[in-house]
């Protein structure tokens, strides 16, 4: 394998400061939510992403309302005389976190606990932004390759960028991808994503009565619109628990496959609680639709309870849908389920609407030559270990949208977020040996690329076979 001999050695010296460098970032409560009043940390987070790539051509651009969207931190670098045929690389990121929710102000008071950094945003995705900074630190900004750089600050509400890339795809056009907003399933256990699953909302409103009644003096003969609601949305699961909506892509996973044991650990199901659906694990995770409700109007809370019948009652719906299946497509069959006639047998009235346009799902072409570059390069930065290809049930729609502009192009999804950094929850770490290691990891990949740059495109480079990754 030609790689540089010392950046291991490199990597190694930067490592304290990288966890530095990570703390100041998550410090930072970059929680975008399109409000003017909240975007300033939003911008000090931008900025200091700036900050940290020192060395390289850094810009903010505008992908949207200056007043209302965060910065796009896009940087630049690569050698100074560049070979022909050097191939260019994308690396991407975001440095928004989700709020701290019940976790309060401590979530950005970074600490370190034995070999963790603990805070909102320390693997998800402010590990991801470290990992490349790591990179273009170990080559003193002068990596072997053409770097694009792309840290953004929207990716948790709802991105704006999928627009910003359809009308600018030159700036994001690249020989190869490196999204790290993934991980290892499992901790020091090298891994690639090549499956993600699609996504869809919609809000539903049931509505009985044309304002709320007495339940006393009206209640029995008059439907209450909640309990409706209620009843529709248990519907939408059948006795198993597989999602009930007819006609939606169902496939069966052929990566690596979960361990239940590990994986209910994992999720905190609590004991004697038994998982839903049929099929293989990974089928039910990354190959099949799930279904959840994650927003109600229409209810009072607890403290406000009151004796009515609930004349209108919104639910929002969001159907995760198999990487093949297209949103509109899911959208529609949703849509059509839930204002049939068998989940509404009283005649309430039933509007159905999108929330947005969704997000594709996206399945990794595996047999293109880059992917054996990075597993060698994966396989060198953990020694004794081969990368294992897995799915995530979770969905990037902008992972789609790179794809789409870089069709010939190997797009590899990676990142410090293993399991046990309960990224989105309480309390969210990130393995501080992990974090330097995907760092490596990712020099290699690069050093190794820039070798092949004489070379005539990258089946060259492919020293080992990849294995399916489905």
């Amino acid at each position: 394998m030609n790689t540089k001999p010392d950046l291991a050695e490199k990597v190694g010296e930067l490592k304290e400061q990288l966890v530095k460098d990570l703390m100041d970032l998550v410090s930072i409560a970059s929680v975008y939510d399109g409000e003017t009043f909240k975007l300033q940390p939003v911008k000090d987070a931008a900025n200091k992403c700036a900050t940290l790539l020192k060395g390289t051509k850094v810009e903010q651009k505008c992908i949207g309302d200056k007043d209302r969207n965060a910065p796009l931190v896009y940087a630049t670098c690569g050698p100074d005389n560049p070979p022909k045929g050097t191939p260019t690389v994308l690396l991407y990121a975001h440095y928004d976190v989700v709020k701290a929710g019940d976790w309060g102000e401590a979530a950005f008071k970074p600490v370190i606990e034995g070999n963790r950094v603990r805070g909102r945003g320390a693997a998800d995705d402010k590990s991801g932004v470290m990992m490349h900074v790591g990179a273009v630190r170990a080559f003193d900004g002068k990596p072997p390759v053409n770097l694009k750089i792309v840290l953004e600050g929207e990716e948790e509400s709802g991105d704006t960028l999928e627009t910003y890339v359809r009308k600018n795809a030159d700036l994001f056009k690249a020989d190869f991808v490196v999204i790290a907003d993934a991980g290892n399933y499992r901790l020091g256990e090298p891994t690639f994503t090549t499956s993600l699953r699609g996504v869809v909302d919609v809000d539903v409103t049931v509505s009985t009565v044309g304002i709320p009644k007495h339940s006393g003096v009206y209640g029995g003969p008059v439907p209450d619109a909640f309990m409706v609601l209620v009843r529709m949305l248990a519907r939408l699961l059948d006795d198993a628990g597989d999602v009930a909506v007819p006609g939606l892509v169902r496939e069966h996973w052929q990566g690596h496959e979960p361990v239940e044991q590990e994986f209910r650990k994992e999720a905190g199901v609590l004991g004697g609680v038994r998982l839903i659906g049929t099929d293989t694990l990974g089928s039910r995770l990354f190959d099949k639709p799930s279904l959840n409700v994650v927003g109600l109007d229409g209810v009072p809370s607890m403290k406000d309870s009151i004796n009515l019948l609930r004349s209108t009652v919104t639910a929002r719906v969001s159907l995760r849908i198999a990487p093949k299946e297209k949103p509109e497509d899911a959208a529609a069959l949703l849509r059509k389920f839930l204002e049939s006639s068998a989940l509404n047998p009283w005649n309430a009235k039933v509007t159905v609407k999108p929330v947005d346009a969704g997000g594709a799902g996206f399945e990794a072409d595996t047999t293109l030559p880059g992917f054996a570059v990075a597993r060698s390069a994966m396989m060198h930065a953990y020694p004794g270990k081969d990368v294992t290809f897995t799915g995530d049930g979770g969905s990037i729609p902008l992972v789609t949208q790179l794809q789409t502009i870089n069709e010939k192009s190997p797009l590899l999804l990676i990142g410090c977020q293993e399991p046990t950094c309960l990224i989105h929850s309480y309390p969210e770490s990130v393995d501080i040996d992990e974090l330097a290691t995907m760092a490596l990891a990712e020099c290699y990949l690069l050093d190794l690329l820039g070798s092949g740059a004489k070379a005539t495109g990258l089946e060259a480079m492919a020293p080992t076979a990849v294995p399916a990754g489905r």
